[in-house]
């Protein structure tokens, strides 16, 4: 089978082609059952959190971007009124997730900062979402554990090239 430069199969291989759909479509069941099983372990820090999903929302979108990081940005961003974007930063103000900060360069405008509780709040959401808790991970034979670190290496770099455009 003839690949191109970057390991895919000429799109006029029908062999390749079926082959390739048909791997897909064996991930994308064992991903989905591997989540169903997962779901109670991954969704824990999520379902613990204090947070509503809009505050998490706008948690996120501070920390993404904390140059864009005022009320009236992210009560634009959000399509929701400057008063209900208010009521949120409160919020999460109160949970010690985010700080105001005056913007030396106008005083009238208020800066978002995340807190350190705040970061740890979003990593702790992140670093199970996606991921294989390491008991599951240690129970696996090293041939299966080598496999899956090449394929997880693999998915990383088409990732990559198509954040890159190269489609």
């Amino acid at each position: 089978m003839t690949q191109t430069a970057g390991g895919a199969a000429p799109a006029d291989d029908p062999a390749a082609t079926s082959e390739r759909d048909e791997l897909i479509a064996q991930l994308e069941r064992t991903q989905q059952q591997f989540e169903r099983r997962a779901l109670s372990a991954l969704a824990e820090p999520l379902i613990s959190t204090p947070l509503t999903m809009q505050q998490l929302k706008v948690l996120t979108m501070i920390a993404i971007d904390p140059a864009k990081a005022t009320g009236q940005n992210l009560a634009e961003l959000l399509h929701v009124s400057l008063a209900s974007m208010s009521g949120m930063i409160d919020r999460l103000v109160d949970h010690g997730m985010v700080v105001r900060t005056e913007d030396p360069e106008d005083r009238r405008v208020r800066r978002l900062t995340v807190t350190a509780e705040g970061s740890e709040m979003i990593r702790s959401l992140l670093s199970t979402a996606g991921t294989m808790p390491t008991p599951v991970l240690r129970r696996m034979e090293l041939a299966d554990l080598r496999a899956l670190v090449q394929g997880i290496r693999a998915l990383d770099r088409a990732v990559l090239e198509l954040s890159e455009g190269d489609y």
